[in-house]
């Protein structure tokens, strides 16, 4: 199975999980939590709050739990990865492609292929802090694959995950730089 590599760099084996009643998104990789070595620090709420103006999204809640309750509300932010605030996080945030009409999640990440390179990705912390990212690149991954939940040395990056369409086997991940 792959590893995912945390803060401290003491390596875990990945441990999908489903999520019942998920459909599609039961599919997301999850990670065994890992030690940061520290407490994350930044506001005690941990939910964020992206906004990607190409896409006309403004204030979707990633909630901080990967649950189903999480993915229909909004997006779901995968702890482990950790959090803007901390340098050298890649901050992972999965949301539904199709989700559930008249919720959060409905065709919250629908649009998600079409940032490119230069698109810009803002995230709010419950406490007004302000990040801004570039997008720099799109992938499309395995449902299973855990790797691009690793950070990048030198970098502090934000990743966006949705399906694939018509099938929904792989995964679309956008990934954004801190600027």
């Amino acid at each position: 199975m792959p590893e995912f590599k945390g803060w401290n760099d003491t390596s875990t084996e990945a441990e999908p999980i489903q999520i019942e009643g998920a459909g599609s998104a039961g599919a997301i990789p999850a990670v065994k939590p890992f030690n940061f070595g520290r407490d994350p620090g930044g506001p005690k709420d941990k939910t964020l709050y992206i906004t990607i103006p190409k896409l006309g999204l403004e204030g979707v809640p990633a909630f901080d739990e990967v649950s189903e309750e999480a993915l229909k509300e909004g997006t779901a932010h995968i702890p482990a990865t950790g959090y803007p605030w901390q340098e050298g996080a890649n901050v992972y945030v999965a949301g539904h492609r199709l989700g559930y009409p008249d919720t959060g999640s409905d065709r919250v990440f629908y649009d998600l292929d079409q940032l490119f390179p230069g698109d810009e990705i803002f995230v709010t912390d419950s406490a007004g802090g302000e990040y801004k990212y570039t997008v720099t690149e799109q992938v499309v991954v395995p449902a299973d694959n855990v790797e691009v939940m690793n950070p990048v040395p030198d970098k502090s990056l934000l990743s966006l995950q949705t399906c694939t369409l018509p099938d929904y086997v792989d995964r679309i991940v956008v990934q954004a730089e801190l600027v």
